[in-house]
């Protein structure tokens, strides 16, 4: 709508008399040019020219008149009218339209609808006064009082003005309008640059990341939230970086501030992709100047936790980055500083990952170090663990456990998954995630896969003599990806099966997503010639790590393990099961089987099954038992959903 003034002379006229409406129809259907008009417009005007200007003016005027006999029609014709966009300047409303609403209550239902409409009541008589009346509705602004028999050229003038008044109206309404949505864009255009320097006042220029300001005073809030929740600890890790100085001076300020925005992009990425206990890390990454980087994560359940983020940092900022033309590896010396309820301020945090990042520098670069005595502690246990762990499975410490893989639709045993086990003499039973990533640090993880492939080609070959290991069925056993890239497992693998006679096809190995997707041609291969030694690849986990099924065709996989999160999530979220039926369903197009990990209920059991799942595995079935246990369970053939060991 322009600024102009709108020409509305829509008139809706309310009787319930069609001799009336007639009457209207006269008085509204052209300007009255009669002896008597051009008097009293001589009057108005005060000479016979004025008039003779104005009369040429008025002629113009040209009302659109729509009738109604009852409040209730006329509310219809004022509904549609408004839905074409055309609705009416004004109305001339009777008081007395039996049977149906009278003039007042037909104007409260026209004004509920069209609060702008101008009124005219028209009549001879009325069952109101006009005080009333105007008490009542509450708009004497837009009340006008006619009465019955009324004179024509009064209700074209009433008409003339009372439109006109309506068209007023919405001229200063849509200017009000425009000068309302003028404040609220200077408003938010305002609002909009405080926003910006407070941005700026907390950011870093160059890189975007929070600088100091805003660190110190998020660190100093982590330490609060840390007193009030006890039970969770917070993190800074202080990163500095090893070869930038290099770089600056030997390829200029410009290239040094292109591998900051880098690093800081890197950081933010590792932040993003960082799990803890299944969902993203909660935390900042802030740049204090020059190549010092700080990330403060919150929300966390023990040191250990920031050490594996931290390292995982560290790794990404050791991946070479193209730099004119050139890979350079830029690295990062980090130490790490757990905040708990015992510390005073957050600026002592700081101090202490400071400290500890020099320590991590001064230790070689490239290394990761975390400021407490709990840290001399952790590595004086993990050399323990790693002497521990030498000759274990001489001494009879190490045993493997089977866990039944059912066939969901009758519970048929199909294999097993062997799981290895430590009983730590001081330490108790230890499962892989107590011990598996110190025997790949510490180089016996090869010693170790050989022995559990030896141990379980033993038991498949003992089994299979038995009649209780029959085709179609297998024992998998879980390699990491270190395994993988080590061109001994082939040989390991192949000694054994020879050694018990024993086809490929019944042992199958287990890899995790990640170690798939992350570990480039040489896994792969690996992969491919344990599948043509007959036996199958199973991806395990998939679903925690960044692959899609979409290129599972690359990679010679035979079934995918769904991991457990999923299976116990369905139950509570929608999103989970559909998930879940995606997977099956893909896979199943691509010729893949499909075993669901974690079936602990009924309610996962019931579900997976009319998911069309293949096999599955829990606690529902039977947990990891002993090797005795395991037999008698395969001579039993089929498990019952309600059936329940203990290990």
């Amino acid at each position: 709508m322009s600024d102009k003034i709108s020409n509305n002379r829509r008139i809706l006229i309310v009787d319930d008399d069609s001799n009336v409406h007639h009457a209207y129809a006269r008085a509204l259907a052209h300007r009255q040019t009669e002896t008597e008009v051009d008097a009293m417009e001589d009057a108005l005007f005060g000479d016979g020219s004025s008039s003779a200007k104005e009369s040429s003016a008025l002629d113009d005027v040209k009302f659109e008149v729509e009738h109604a006999f009852q409040g209730q029609e006329a509310l219809a014709k004022l509904e549609q009218s408004i839905k074409e966009g055309r609705p009416y300047a004004a109305a001339f409303v009777d008081m007395r339209m039996p049977p149906g609403w009278d003039g007042v209550e037909t104007i409260e239902q026209l004004w509920k609808l069209h609060p702008s409409l101008q009124v005219t009541v028209c009549s001879a008589y009325s069952d109101y006064k006009w005080n009333d009346i105007v008490k009542r509705l509450q708009k004497a602004d837009q009340l006008l009082l006619l009465r019955k028999p009324f004179d024509p050229i009064e209700v074209w003038q009433i008409a003339l003005s009372m439109s006109e008044k309506w068209n007023l109206s919405q001229l200063h309404l849509h200017q009000l309008k425009n000068a309302n949505d003028l404040l609220a864009r200077e408003l938010n255009e305002r609002k909009r640059a405080e926003d910006r320097a407070r941005h700026d006042a907390m950011h870093d220029s160059l890189t975007g990341l929070p600088n100091r300001a805003l660190l110190t005073d998020r660190v100093e809030q982590a330490i609060q939230r840390v007193k009030r929740k006890p039970e969770t600890c917070c993190a800074v890790i202080f990163l500095d970086l090893d070869n930038f100085k290099i770089i600056n001076d030997s390829l200029g300020h410009k290239a040094g501030d292109f591998v900051l925005c880098h690093v800081a992009d890197r950081l933010r990425e590792a932040i993003r992709n960082t799990d803890t206990l299944g969902r993203p890390a909660d935390g900042i990454a802030a740049r204090l100047g020059g190549d010092e980087f700080v990330i403060l994560l919150e929300d966390l359940q023990d040191a250990e936790q920031a050490t594996q983020i931290a390292t995982r940092m560290r790794d990404v900022l050791s991946k070479p980055l193209s730099l004119e033309g050139r890979d350079i590896i830029v690295g990062g010396s980090l130490g790490i500083a757990i905040g708990t309820a015992k510390h005073a301020s957050g600026d002592a945090l700081l101090r202490e990952a400071d400290t500890a990042m020099y320590r991590a520098k001064f230790s070689g670069k490239s290394r990761v170090c975390v400021f407490d005595q709990k840290m001399h502690e952790a590595v004086l246990a993990r050399l323990s663990l790693e002497s521990d762990m030498r000759g274990a499975e001489t001494r009879g410490e190490f045993h493997i456990a089977y866990q039944p893989v059912v066939k969901l639709a009758t519970g048929e045993i199909v294999g097993f998954e062997a799981l290895l086990r430590w009983n730590h003499p001081t330490r108790g039973s230890l499962l892989p995630e107590a011990f598996i990533s110190v025997a790949e640090e510490s180089g016996q993880i090869s010693r170790i896969g050989a022995w559990v492939v030896e141990q379980v080609a033993a038991v498949a070959s003992a089994w299979r003599g038995k009649n209780l290991l029959l085709e179609g069925m297998s024992i998998s056993l879980n390699v990491s990806r270190l395994q993988l890239l080590d061109d001994h497992l082939l040989d390991t693998v192949t000694k054994s099966i020879e050694q018990h006679k024993l086809p490929g096809r019944f042992l199958a190995f287990e890899v995790t997503e990640n170690a798939v997707m992350q570990g480039g041609k040489d896994v792969v291969a690996m992969l491919r010639r344990l599948r043509d030694m007959g036996s199958d690849v199973l991806m395990d986990d998939f679903g925690t790590g960044h692959s899609s099924l979409s290129c599972l065709h690359k990679f010679p996989i035979s079934v995918l393990k769904i991991d457990r999160s999923f299976v116990d999530t369905m139950r509570s979220s929608n999103d989970y099961a559909a998930v879940v039926q995606a997977i099956v369903v893909l896979a199943h197009n691509l010729r893949t089987k499909v075993i669901a990990e974690g079936i602990e209920t009924p309610a996962h059991l019931a579900q997976l099954q009319t998911l069309s799942c293949d096999y599955g595995q829990g606690f529902i079935f039977s947990p990891a038992v002993p090797q005795r246990e395991a037999e008698a369970l395969l001579a039993q053939g089929v498990i019952r959903p309600d059936v329940r060991k203990v290990a």
